[in-house]
Parts: structure tokens; C-alpha cells; sequence
């Protein structure tokens, strides 16, 4: 993540204090990144299974261009140029 923006958060005192312990135990060095790092996982989790209900609905892979306004609507970002040529990108 080379160009990051400050984002705050709220989360409930549970996941704080779980997230505390985590780095107090040394399991995560900070906090921020952790969270950061989590999010990207779940936002890629989130494109693969709209990109599977895409190829689903359609019956095999659509155009990369139709992909990627799909992903649009849907608020996820294109396909990267190294999964747009590929033929099973996002397939569960």
C-alpha cells in the first residue's frame, strides 16, 4: 500500500480489546495495518464472488469490459491487468 489516507473507524470495545491483546502478544505489529490488511482481504474476497456471479449468470466469462462495469456498479475496483487476460479470473 504505497498511497494510503487516513481513515477512522469505530469498532466495538471487544474487537479493540481483541485487537490489543493481538499486539500486546506480538501477533500483529500495529494495529492500522492489521485492519488495513484485513480489509483489502475481504474487499478482494467481495470482487471474487461478484466476479463468479458474473460468470455464472452469463454462462462462462463476459468481456473484461463488461467485467469491469459490473465490479463498478457494484463498487469494487477493475479487474488488475494480470487477472483481466486471464480466463477463470475471480472463479471460485
Amino acid at each position: 500500500m504505497d498511497d494510503t489516507r487516513e481513515v477512522s473507524i469505530q469498532v466495538p470495545e471487544e474487537v479493540a480489546e481483541s485487537l490489543e491483546k493481538l499486539r500486546a502478544a506480538g501477533r500483529i505489529s500495529d494495529i492500522p495495518g492489521f485492519v488495513a490488511v484485513s480489509v483489502q482481504a475481504s474487499l478482494d474476497a467481495a470482487q471474487k464472488e461478484s466476479l463468479a456471479a458474473i460468470e455464472a449468470v452469463s454462462g462462462g466469462r463476459p468481456p473484461v469490459d463488461l467485467i469491469n462495469a459490473a465490479l463498478a456498479r457494484q463498487g469494487h475496483p477493475p479487474l488488475p491487468d494480470e487477472d483481466a487476460d486471464s480466463h477463470h479470473a475471480g472463479a471460485a
